[in-house]
């Protein structure tokens, strides 16, 4: 793929599919900016060349079209003062009267048009649509790495209609961060897997396994691998849930790699029901009580989890321990978030997975402490099941 930084885009349309699908408010208040400061770099690249910089976005999932809520206009003062630049919007992303419009503008304009997901075409793979696009335009960037796993218009059939096509600053910088995994550029390497459904794991951790010299489990992930350990229990029932079987055909994997080690909790915080009153108990995780809900790893756990993640010298983490946000179930995230920033103060390099993983971190004081937090959660996850092989990718190269 080609680096938007080797080219000049002076008297070019640029099409630049960013990801500014960010929470808000009701009252139109961003409370979580990052997507949008880091396609900041791309976007100035192209208007300090002279280029007209079109950004194409989604916002939420509407349904049946124009829905106000997600309208991108509701970003629009976000964007321009983040960007200290006026944004010209567009209440559309096609047609005529967009194309005038955008034929009109100086070069240095920024140009922010409406949801595409309000077209259903974007989802389907519509050749039309991407064709009404690609008018807008004479060349392509792609700086979405939040959405590089959805095979959608913008995303995977838009950039093959232009010759000039190009990867962003932020796109590069994500792959770059993780390829790191991949290459072992600094081992051992290290998977720290949490969060709340296996079933959302179980491809990035197979394909993890591959490459890391650890995973180690923590989260709503505990559990199932218990529960797939512990078969002959008798708390357990003969019929398996789709995690436990998950889990089964986990271990199968993990016994014939002999090079990628798998860590589970000695010991777990456990309550008998999720809630945030619920009184949390102290157990090791062999002796788990039948019915227990696992809410946090222990603090056996948390001392020799730290001590792994302190020989590692490439960490991944993606999902939090427990529920960080209540403070009864918050230690086994507080903990990993320390020794993961005290890993890469020690010169380690430390990947956080988006989303929940962002947010905990954040919440622990040690963004800052850490090598890179990534703007997508589930398209890191994805490009790592898919071994670096995703649609969205493959329509960037020439």
């Amino acid at each position: 793929m080609l680096d938007v930084g080797q080219f000049c885009f002076k008297n070019k349309k640029v099409l630049i599919r960013v990801d500014f699908n960010v929470p808000i408010t009701a009252t139109g208040l961003v409370t979580d900016d990052r997507r949008i400061r880091n396609s900041l770099p791309t976007i100035q690249k192209i208007i300090a060349d002279g280029g007209i910089a079109i950004l194409i976005s989604h916002f939420g999932r509407p349904q049946n079209g124009y829905e106000a809520r997600y309208s991108l206009s509701r970003l629009l003062p976000t964007i321009a003062d983040l960007l200290q630049h006026p944004v010209v919007f567009m209440p559309s992303c096609i047609g005529l009267e967009v194309r005038e419009s955008i034929s009109a503008l100086a070069p240095g304009t920024v140009v922010l048009l409406e949801n595409v997901r309000f077209h259903p075409e974007e989802t389907i793979d519509d050749a039309n649509f991407a064709q009404a696009l690609a008018l807008l335009g004479d060349a392509y960037v792609n700086e979405a790495f939040g959405t590089i796993h959805r095979n959608h218009v913008s995303i995977s059939l838009l950039p093959t209609y232009f010759k000039k096509r190009f990867a962003g600053y932020l796109l590069q910088q994500e792959i770059a961060a993780v390829n790191k995994l991949f290459l072992k550029e600094q081992s051992p390497t290290m998977a720290i897997m949490g969060g709340t459904k296996l079933v959302d794991k179980v491809k990035p951790i197979k394909g993890l396994m591959n490459y890391v010299d650890h995973i180690l489990i923590g989260g709503g992930l505990v559990l199932p691998f218990y529960n797939a350990k512990q078969l002959t229990a008798p708390c357990h029932t003969s019929e398996q849930g789709a995690a436990e079987a998950i889990a089964v055909d986990l271990f199968k994997q993990f016994n014939k790699n002999i090079h990628c080690q798998l860590w589970l909790p000695v010991d777990v915080v456990y309550a008998s029901e999720v809630n945030e009153q619920a009184d949390g108990y102290l157990s090791a995780l062999e002796a788990l009580p039948c019915g227990s809900h696992v809410l946090d790893i222990g603090t056996a756990t948390q001392v020799h989890f730290a001590s792994l993640i302190l020989q590692a010298k490439t960490i991944l983490w993606a999902g939090p321990m427990g529920i960080f946000e209540w403070s009864k179930f918050s230690a086994g995230t507080t903990a990993i978030a320390h020794a993961v920033a005290k890993a890469t103060e020690n010169g380690a390099f430390s990947i956080i997975g988006g989303g929940d993983t962002a947010a905990a971190i954040a919440t622990m004081g040690y963004a800052h402490n850490v090598s890179y937090i990534s703007t997508g959660g589930g398209a890191l996850l994805a490009y790592i099941a898919a071994d670096r092989k995703l649609p969205s990718l493959a329509a960037l190269a020439l």
